[in-house]
């Protein structure tokens, strides 16, 4: 039975009973849980990347603890819509990007990952995923990062994924309680199984899954 869970861990409290504001407060709750598997044996993994700020802490995270060697950073592009929504005069409108906007967002991305030594995969993840796990046989996972919105997106990382993660890993859902379509991927994957979500603060806080 699908299950969630308000319990948090005791190294935790501190953080819980502070009043912050959101993104501290999401900050926080990566690096907390970021301490939980910076000594296993596995890469961290971001699927749902569209600029660098989203996972350049993690880089960062690493750099003031000690080297693991073998957790890579790996970062799977966010699809960016060809079609998107701004504001204009209060009204919306509705513009087309061409090719040139979407490769100079890749070329900045991939520009940015080197600098972080991030490996950066850009494409659509219905593609870059499964040709990656081809091409990477191997990988296993201690920390993977969920922010996707789409659903097919998020159903497609959960499936190829999710088995990679290693013993006391952790799955982190960023837009669990924003996200519609990202929170009804994860209770589909995880229909009828005994698996427990916890969170640090439902309305701001980070969701996420050790898997066991």
């Amino acid at each position: 039975m699908f299950k969630s869970s308000t319990n948090y861990l005791p190294e935790h409290e501190l953080l819980i009973n502070k009043h912050l504001e959101p993104n501290t407060e999401r900050l926080l709750s990566h690096y907390e849980l970021y301490k939980l598997v910076k000594n296993l044996n596995g890469s961290i993994v971001k699927c749902g990347i569209n600029n660098d700020e989203s996972f350049r802490y993690f880089s960062f995270f690493k750099k003031i603890n000690s080297y693991n060697p073998n957790q890579s950073l790996i970062a799977f592009e966010k699809s960016t819509p060809i079609l998107e929504t701004t504001i204009v005069d209060k009204e919306e409108r509705l513009s087309v990007k061409n090719k040139e906007e979407l490769a100079q967002t890749q070329k900045s991305l991939y520009q940015q990952s080197k600098e972080e030594n991030i490996e950066f995969i850009s494409g659509e993840l219905s593609t870059s995923l499964p040709k990656y796990l081809i091409d990477n046989p191997e990988l296993k996972i201690s920390l993977l990062v969920v922010d996707l919105d789409n659903y097919d997106h998020t159903i497609t990382t959960m499936q190829y994924l999710y088995p990679r993660i290693i013993n006391k890993g952790v799955l982190i859902i960023n837009n669990y309680y924003k996200k519609e379509a990202e929170n009804k991927a994860i209770q589909d994957y995880f229909n009828n199984q005994n698996v427990i979500i916890r969170y640090f603060s439902k309305a701001n806080g980070v969701y996420y899954i050790i898997k066991d």
